[in-house]
């Protein structure tokens, strides 16, 4: 039990709860956050959830699988942000329905927990069942932090796993980007959108809500 203060549901799940090779079923489209740490971890209808908790089964259509395969590293002032935000321009809104994300490659290990997280959270926006990551050395790193390393078993798609459809991307190529009115999908480069004024930002949503995210408002 978590109790109410505690914080966003989906980083409280992630830092104290959630473990590599569990299920996970949350009545919230974003509950897929617990993917960056190897989870299956699906958003659902509160119903469902009831039901679920009940003793009940849940049951969804078999999805397809599609792999994000990653490469490079990203480059200063690039952030997790802009991976989902890249995949989103790629894929748009529809692309993940009845499927679930899977991310792989050489890229994966350049990319912290946290920043895993902000990527299969906002998988939601995808339409996706769910998105996943391997669980590395870099899982097991995160967990050590939170002192649970008890919790961290090794997970990774066999070498012979096939897909229904891939998705290359190169982490290094990437640049800041922003998503316009009103779709998460109508993506541009910064330099691309030039000077917007501004009246309000708002930060701490459940897509950056990282104790690193915080640290780098603070700092500014």
């Amino acid at each position: 039990l978590s109790k109410p203060g505690n914080g966003i549901c989906h980083q409280v799940q992630l830092e104290r709860i959630g473990k590599p090779g569990k299920t996970l079923l949350g009545s919230d489209s974003h509950t897929p956050t617990g993917g960056a740490l190897g989870m299956i971890a699906i958003g659902a209808g509160g119903l469902d959830v009831a039901v679920a908790m009940g003793g009940g089964a849940y049951y969804i259509p078999y999805p397809k699988a599609t792999l994000v395969k990653l490469s490079g590293a990203l480059r200063p002032m690039v952030s997790a942000k802009d991976v989902i935000l890249e995949v989103l321009r790629v894929m748009s809104v529809k692309g993940g329905v009845g499927k679930i994300v899977e991310y792989g490659g050489e890229g994966v290990k350049n990319l912290t927990v946290p920043q895993r997280a902000t990527i299969t959270n906002m998988g939601a926006e995808l339409g996706a069942t769910t998105s996943v990551f391997p669980s590395d050395e870099v899982t097991r790193g995160f967990l050590k932090a939170q002192g649970r390393e008890a919790d961290f078993i090794p997970l990774a798609a066999d070498p012979d796993a096939t897909y229904d459809e891939a998705v290359e991307i190169d982490l290094s190529a990437l640049v800041p980007m922003v998503a316009l009115p009103h779709m998460p999908d109508n993506v541009k480069t910064v330099a691309e959108t030039g000077p917007i004024h501004v009246d309000q930002v708002c930060i701490g949503s459940c897509t950056n809500s990282s104790y690193l995210d915080m640290m780098r408002v603070a700092a500014i």
